[in-house]
């Protein structure tokens, strides 16, 4: 397929990209079924859906950060799809320092706000952990695109973002569950 560039007809760019955004349909209903799931624990805590946005937008932007230096680097010659293993080690080290720090502010925010340590123990871990996974997602999904032939460009953004909101749901839901008795 090759990548997309600007000079290429309107038509054909627009419908690469339509085929990475018609995917994303179908992970987008997986996380939408992951907030279905757990009804129940968000009825009971209804203070969980104010922080479900700000988890899934804070790692998918650290995600981003990951892509763009991704791109760059393989814009410059400097990793290969090759170097995947490479860039993810490098990755998950930027991930646990920035989980851990980003993950410590929200659930401060979280713990004061709606003065519930608990809350602030789920919401911080949940960024944490979906933070750590946006940047491995965000490194390695654009030279694994560029291995099977697929423009990182065009993909690596929908793939990063419905997975990293999906994540970020299940680890808020999840946690926020297994926290029940503390939370209520």
């Amino acid at each position: 397929m090759g990548d997309e560039l600007r000079s290429m007809p309107l038509w054909l760019r627009s419908r690469r990209r339509l085929a990475w955004l018609s995917t994303n349909i179908v992970l987008n209903i997986i996380a939408a079924s992951v907030i279905s799931a757990y009804e129940q624990t968000l009825a009971a805590v209804i203070a969980l859906a104010v922080f479900l946005p700000m988890v899934s937008d804070m790692s998918g932007c650290s995600g981003n950060q990951a892509v763009g230096v991704t791109m760059r680097e393989l814009s410059l010659g400097l990793v290969k799809p090759i170097d995947a293993f490479r860039v993810w080690m490098k990755e998950i080290s930027v991930g646990v320092i920035n989980g851990v720090a980003l993950g410590i502010m929200i659930g401060l925010v979280a713990w004061v706000w709606k003065d519930n340590p608990a809350l602030g123990l789920v919401i911080g871990a949940a960024l944490a952990l979906n933070t750590i996974l946006a940047v491995s997602i965000g490194g390695v999904v654009p030279l694994l695109l560029k291995r099977i032939g697929q423009d990182p460009a065009a993909a690596s953004g929908p793939l990063l973002t419905t997975i990293t909101d999906m994540a970020g749901f299940f680890f808020v839901l999840s946690f926020a569950t297994l926290m029940m008795p503390w939370l209520l």
